[in-house]
């Protein structure tokens, strides 16, 4: 390493004794107290680097000089200010030299420390040409720090940290709401972009609401418009007992049930609303709420996903499965399917429960009931049944049956099915119920959890 030269001779004779001695930087690096030079600010053979009254130069340039930069040096480093960004790179706030202590390397050498490269508040936060501590010609700063400014923005195809692509808590859909998807202004690829904590997933393909209803009875001809699909039949629309209900700026679909009836001839309201494909994985969900007082009898049924044949009646059919809910006596809550391994004739109850506990339905209470089926492969036991209340899991099944070898059908529709019973009079309400639906929802992925 060569020494550098004692302060009296480079001060007295700096271009002799620096020349002679090879100085890689002037005495002491500081500028003149006046900030002048004039032209002596530059070392006439790359010895020094800044005169003994300059300051730094195309990066701090001296008030009254054109030096702060080595001529021609080969290898030796300017001894200019402490910080700011190089020559050639991003942009100084202050005019301070680009290097730190040891100035730039001309020929590619390292520059011995410093905050290179750092732009103090600078916009865009990369150097033009230095890129964050590397020397005019190509040498790595030993101690820069990557030449983007302490609070500016990565420069182009640098990923945003806070820009346009954070993940929303709670965005519709798990959307991003504060940014575009997660993907930086300038290409990159931004931190957030997940889906937001609580959100929906997946494609609706289904979305039925009634605020667009006027009050008064639902008809046939208005379940295309809500559901998406034309029913080729019903149950008790015709029939008048179904209505539009509006409570606190709020429109649903109100069922009544007459007293003394049971099955859906009879009592409640049924129709099958066509996917126009079929599926293999899906999501529905729905709002309910019991009437007041409601008398749960021994059961009623409730809507649910089928698929193929969709056998229903206390029958044994191989060519569908159906996949309803339904309450039971005291407002126990079941999951009710009819598929090829079924115990019972008439279809088998899956009940709902949380912490060992059975869930139960309260009148007057608004729930969220959401379930979920993914078909098995033909022949195989891996079907996938779940069932959620309000978001809290309440059935988790993973070794259904739901179709035969040689099976091909899939989940094709909704079926919008309620009515008291059971096949008998002793399923029937000794008055006319209600039960209170809205928000209709399938989807191919997660509804509300």
């Amino acid at each position: 390493m060569i020494r550098p030269c004692l302060p009296l001779p480079c001060v007295l004779a700096p271009m002799l004794a620096c020349g002679l001695f090879a100085c890689t930087s002037s005495q002491s690096g500081r500028t003149s107290p006046s900030g002048t030079g004039g032209a002596g600010g530059v070392s006439a053979t790359g010895g020094g680097g800044v005169g003994s009254g300059g300051v730094v130069g195309a990066g701090g340039a001296t008030p009254g000089g054109s030096a702060g930069t080595s001529a021609a040096g080969t290898g030796g480093a300017s001894a200019g200010g402490v910080g700011g960004v190089s020559a050639t790179g991003g942009t100084s706030v202050a005019g301070r030299s680009g290097t730190g202590s040891g100035g730039v390397v001309v020929t590619g050498g390292s520059n011995p420390g410093g905050s290179a490269g750092t732009s103090a508040a600078g916009t865009g936060g990369a150097s033009t040409g230095g890129a964050g501590g590397v020397s005019s010609t190509g040498g790595t700063s030993v101690a820069g720090r990557g030449g983007a400014s302490s609070g500016g923005v990565v420069g182009t195809g640098g990923s945003t940290r806070g820009g346009s692509g954070g993940a929303s808590a709670a965005g519709t859909g798990g959307v991003s709401v504060g940014g575009t998807g997660g993907v930086s202004a300038a290409g990159g690829s931004g931190v957030g972009g997940l889906t937001g904590t609580g959100g929906a997933t997946g494609n609706e393909l289904m979305h039925a609401t009634f605020e667009s209803r006027s009050v008064g009875q639902y008809t046939m001809a208005m379940v295309s418009g809500d559901f998406g699909g034309t029913p080729p039949w019903n149950n008790g629309l015709n029939e008048g007992r179904a209505t539009i209900v509006s409570e606190a700026g709020n429109n649903f679909l109100r069922v009544t049930y007459p007293a003394n009836q049971f099955g859906p001839a009879a009592g409640g309201v049924q129709f099958m609303v066509p996917l126009g494909r079929s599926y293999e994985n899906l999501y529905f969900s729905y709002r309910v709420r019991f009437g007041a007082g409601f008398q749960f009898v021994q059961g009623g049924k409730l809507p649910g996903l089928v698929g193929g044949t969709a056998p229903t009646g206390c029958i044994s059919d191989n060519g569908g499965f159906s996949a309803r809910g339904m309450w039971r006596t005291g407002g126990t809550a079941v999951q009710y399917l009819y598929y090829p391994e079924k115990v019972n004739a008439c279809g088998d109850d899956f009940k709902y429960s949380a912490g060992g506990t059975d869930f139960k339905l309260v009148p007057g209470t608004w729930y969220t009931l959401e379930s979920h089926v993914v078909m098995n492969t033909a022949g195989q036991h891996n079907g996938v049944l779940e069932a959620w209340v309000d978001g809290v899991q309440m059935l988790s099944l993973s070794n259904f049956n739901y179709r035969v070898a040689g099976a091909t059908f899939g989940i094709d529709a909704l079926y919008f099915s309620t009515f008291f019973g059971g096949s008998d009079a002793s399923w029937a309400p000794t008055a006319a119920q209600t039960v209170d639906y809205d928000e209709f929802v399938i989807s191919t992925g997660r509804i509300t959890h």
